[in-house]
């Protein structure tokens, strides 16, 4: 009897990736991000809420295509969808009327933004 092994989160993400496919909404965005959240865990993108909060701007739709570090701090309401959180990262984004969207929601969105 085979049993079924449970993807990861990041499994899942990337599958959902690559599910957008050519014909979708923004397909070179999606492309480009799934290229960048495939990578192995060592050498993916890992971003500080500093950083988020200095290149952000209020209430715009952010993807980081790896880990949201809850580094500095953070006082723009953004819209962020990223492949894995710190523990404290996601109360910061919450706390900042901010919202951690899933992947699936923020594909759906318009004026989509890749911060690496």
């Amino acid at each position: 009897m085979q049993r079924e092994v449970e993807k990861s989160s990041t499994g899942r993400w990337i599958e959902e990736l690559s599910r957008a496919g050519p014909d979708g909404k923004n397909a070179g965005l999606w492309k480009y991000v799934h290229s960048l959240a495939s990578r192995p865990r060592r050498s993916r993108i890992k971003v500080n809420l500093s950083d988020l909060d200095r290149f952000g701007k209020e209430g715009e739709n952010i993807i980081v295509p790896g880990k949201v570090l809850g580094g500095g701090a953070i006082r723009k309401g953004l819209n962020i969808a990223a492949v894995e959180y710190s523990a404290g990262a996601r109360e910061k984004i919450i706390g900042a009327n901010g919202k951690v969207l899933g992947l699936e929601e923020m594909m759906k969105r318009d004026g989509v933004r890749v911060i690496i």
